[in-house]
């Protein structure tokens, strides 16, 4: 039975985009696509109110809608994969996450029609990744495309790094940014060696024929205001996160066994990190959650942050607290 990706479409350009990420998807997996488009018709609950809309507006707007995916669903069409629609009443949110109850990738743009001008991330792009029934691919609203380097502010090099990974440079003015060009990143906590990031980074990367780029971040310098590691201290930090990432493409062999597997650790905010790999990697694929935040928040804020700023395919793998729980829990009893 073929996979089915789902595609929020809304007319704008970055729908657009997502729908040229999704069919090109499409054709490497052999899926199928479902585009999904939302409407709602204004109400007014004013008692005094003059404003009465012609008794066929509500069938206007889904004409309209119609129309908008059915032209969307003409391009896929022409590109030669499958394709089917939806036109829902509602919340576009809401429609796209009930339809990926029956998905196996949902895609959408970072940025649609509504929102805040000022707004970098959509309210579709913040709530799929969050509450949708399966993986969440994000466009960036530039995709293809990708601002000068110079927008974005470098990074440090990493503190440690597979033999093939980029250089490790030891002078104290070394930022520039760290090339992923080609590669799909994983953006990971550093000390979890088995996750469903890993897995999922190591599909997508044999998938493309790409090499796979574990990152991990372990922002000793934030861990509290009132302790300052000491070089011993970051020493046995770095070395220790560095073994984790040995066992981790280990780990990784067994099931994939010819893939080109690479790491690095960055001591950074990870935000900043990974949206620095963004500005040259393909892919992208971080989870859900972080290591903080409420229990109820179920996007981490770091995933949020990479989300808003990230310049390539971002592919967000839900990671819930429990199940991470629930397996260290597991690990203590033997």
């Amino acid at each position: 039975m073929s996979h089915t990706i789902i595609v929020g479409i809304d007319g704008s350009a970055n729908s657009r985009c997502a729908l040229d990420w999704a069919i090109d998807h499409a054709k490497l997996t052999g899926a199928q696509l479902r585009l999904v488009a939302a409407y709602t018709v204004p109400g007014m609950n004013m008692s005094r109110a003059d404003i009465v809309y012609p008794a066929d507006f509500d069938n206007s707007v889904k004409d309209s809608t119609r129309q908008l995916c059915e032209s969307a669903a003409e391009v896929a069409r022409q590109a030669g994969v499958p394709v089917t629609t939806i036109v829902a009443v509602g919340d576009a949110s809401g429609v796209l996450i009930d339809s990926s109850s029956t998905a196996d990738l949902a895609v959408v743009g970072a940025r649609g029609h509504g929102g805040f001008s000022g707004r970098l991330l959509g309210s579709v792009a913040l709530a799929m990744p969050a509450h949708a029934h399966s993986p969440t691919v994000v466009i960036p609203s530039t995709w293809p495309d990708r601002p000068a380097a110079d927008e974005h502010q470098p990074i440090d090099q990493p503190v440690r790094t597979s033999q093939d990974g980029p250089r490790v440079d030891a002078s104290q003015d070394s930022k520039e940014r760290p090339d992923f060009t080609g590669q799909i990143v994983a953006g990971v906590d550093p000390f979890d060696t088995d996750s469903p990031v890993l897995r999922e980074a190591a599909v997508q990367a044999q998938l493309y024929g790409k090499p796979l780029h574990i990152v991990g971040v372990t922002a000793a310098h934030i861990l509290s205001p009132e302790w300052l590691p000491s070089e011993e201290h970051l020493t046995k930090l770095y070395d220790e996160a560095a073994a984790a990432d040995e066992l981790a493409v280990a780990t990784l062999r067994d099931e994939f066994p010819d893939l080109d597997i690479r790491w690095s650790v960055f001591d950074a905010p990870a935000t900043e990190v990974l949206v620095s790999a963004s500005q040259t990697a393909d892919q992208m694929i971080i989870g859900s959650r972080g290591r903080g935040g409420f229990v109820a928040t179920l996007l981490g804020s770091t995933s949020q942050g990479v989300l808003a700023h990230s310049l390539c395919p971002t592919r967000v793998v839900r990671v819930g607290r429990r199940a991470k729980a629930d397996k260290h829990a597991k690990a203590a009893q033997g």
